[in-house]
């Protein structure tokens, strides 16, 4: 296994407890240093089920289905750049917006250059393409945001 970082949590394969009537599947817990025991520990399946302490090798074969539902979940959790306001729909919808408002005026902008360009012989050619370049660029964003909140 590679020199893991003590302040990050990951995601290890381990193996349920051998009790009487719990099947004998491999699930996905989340591995982290305890500073408190100078040790590295594993909890809780994904899936809520009771687990051998420590992991199992890196490679096993994780056979819990439930487990594997919630992987995704874990693994954008547990990654470094993870943010908790990206998993909020409020602020989510608040940054959309404001992206979508600051699309509007550069598009009216980009409008504004391209009917001046339009009106003058003598213009800048540049200004009228880049004025029509932006137009239909920020016309495709705005295009692909009504289809994603769709």
């Amino acid at each position: 296994m590679t020199e893991l970082d003590p302040s990050r949590r990951y995601l290890r394969p381990v193996a349920p407890l051998p009790l009487p009537g719990v099947e004998d599947v491999t699930h996905w817990s989340v591995y982290q240093w305890l500073p408190m025991f100078e040790a590295w520990a594993t909890g809780m399946s994904l899936c809520g089920a009771s687990m051998r302490q420590g992991p199992l090798p890196e490679g096993t074969a994780v056979t819990c289905a439930d487990c594997e539902a919630y992987r995704p979940k874990y693994e954008r959790w547990l990654a470094p750049d993870y943010r908790p306001e990206d998993d909020d729909l409020e602020a989510l919808r608040k940054r959309a917006e404001t992206a979508e408002g600051q699309v509007r005026q550069a598009q009216a902008l980009a409008a504004k250059w391209h009917k001046a360009a339009a009106r003058q012989s003598d213009a800048v050619i540049l200004a009228g393409v880049a004025g029509d370049v932006l137009l239909a660029t920020l016309n495709g964003f705005n295009n692909l945001t009504k289809e994603v909140q769709s």
